[in-house]
């Protein structure tokens, strides 16, 4: 059965007014939620012992049962209306993922050490609060990474998309073009965008220097184009007098533009532009690979280091649970996949941020 145009458009209406509802109470409910815990947390309200039938007794074990249900539920509320509302924002998979990590990774580790003496024998609602955070993180943690992988494929593939339709120019855009066999990170007029009739004239050709090393072309130099346009009507009045007012044999005029005004041509060309792209798809794969040689020569310092703390975090859980020396030490196994699931996530992190910085200095700074 197929859905008809206002179906679909009542249908994205209520799906829109639902997830922008799910941002602002869930956002709120989490906010205040984990606000609650951590008040509780560092203000000590978990010493022990409190007596069981005591009304302080069972006002914080209930307001800590409701405050993380709510912190847990609100957080995948807010998580699924965020992924659903934007899903093609790039920096949600960012904050999502480095949020995500930073509770389920470093949530545990901060809140032992804020409950360093005080407890006395553990603490179930001690237990519960950290648990609720930890499964918060993990909540963001998936689905920021799962958007942070596709961004970074995207990008690539994005890249390479817009070379392919750059490799398939038009009929009417064919004619003049010089054919040219493609090559990475090619001379100006050895570019689809280079004319033969601009070619015998063009300065950065003469000089066998690309055109945005030496800042004069044919996309900014106006003087190149119309010297090229008028290069087969020297006996004509009229061209005459162009080239005579334009001063071509001068080189005075150039002369005059400072580095400033040439540097900011160059930004705005098309032929410099696909320059840059070339040169980012030489170097976006090499940062795929840097990243991992670096993880795979530092890994057994970065993975002790994860440990340890890992470990830290796992003998405060036993000991929120009350468990003894022996049941404690059976989390070896989790510690160790914990730890490589930490390093996965350094990995797609720094990934994601060498790719960004790579396209600042490419296509911002032009480097």
């Amino acid at each position: 059965m197929k859905i008809s145009p206002h179906a679909k458009s009542q249908a994205t209406a209520l799906i829109d007014q639902l997830t922008s509802l799910g941002v602002k109470f869930g956002g709120l409910a989490a906010a205040v939620s984990f606000v609650y815990l951590v008040a509780i947390v560092v203000a000590g309200h978990l010493k022990v012992p409190l007596s069981p039938g005591s009304l302080e007794k069972v006002y914080l074990v209930r307001s800590v049962e409701l405050s993380t249900r709510v912190l847990v539920i609100s957080g995948v509320i807010l998580v699924a209306s965020l992924v659903i509302r934007y899903p093609q924002e790039e920096i949600l998979g960012q904050v999502l993922s480095l949020l995500g990590g930073a509770l389920y990774f470093g949530g545990p580790p901060a809140l032992g050490w804020f409950l360093q003496g005080k407890l006395a024998n553990g603490s179930a609602q001690g237990l519960e609060i950290v648990t609720a955070v930890r499964t918060t993180g993990g909540v963001a943690l998936l689905p920021g990474l799962i958007l942070v992988v596709r961004d970074a494929i995207l990008r690539i593939w994005t890249g390479e998309t817009f070379r392919r339709q750059l490799d398939r120019p038009s009929n009417q855009d064919q004619q003049g073009i010089t054919k040219v066999s493609p090559r990475i990170l090619a001379s100006c007029w050895d570019m689809q965008f280079c004319r033969e009739f601009i070619r015998r004239v063009c300065p950065a050709f003469a000089a066998k220097r690309s055109c945005w090393r030496i800042k004069i072309g044919c996309y900014c130099d106006e003087r190149t184009l119309l010297k090229a346009m008028t290069a087969e009507s020297k006996d004509n009045v009229h061209a005459k007098g162009i080239i005579e007012q334009l001063g071509f044999g001068r080189q005075d005029k150039n002369d005059k533009l400072s580095s400033k005004i040439k540097r900011q041509r160059c930004k705005h060309c098309v032929i410099y532009a696909e320059h840059q792209r070339q040169k980012y798809r030489l170097l976006s794969p090499m940062v795929f690979l840097a990243v991992l040689f670096l993880v795979y020569h530092y890994y057994e310092g970065v993975s002790e280091v994860v440990g340890q703390n890992l470990a830290k975090t796992d003998r405060f859980l036993s000991f929120l649970t009350y468990q003894s020396k022996e049941a404690g030490t059976g989390g070896g196994s989790d510690i160790g996949v914990l730890t490589f699931l930490a390093i996965v996530w350094l990995t797609i992190i720094a990934i994601s941020y060498s790719l960004k910085a790579l396209e600042y200095l490419v296509f911002e700074l032009q480097v």
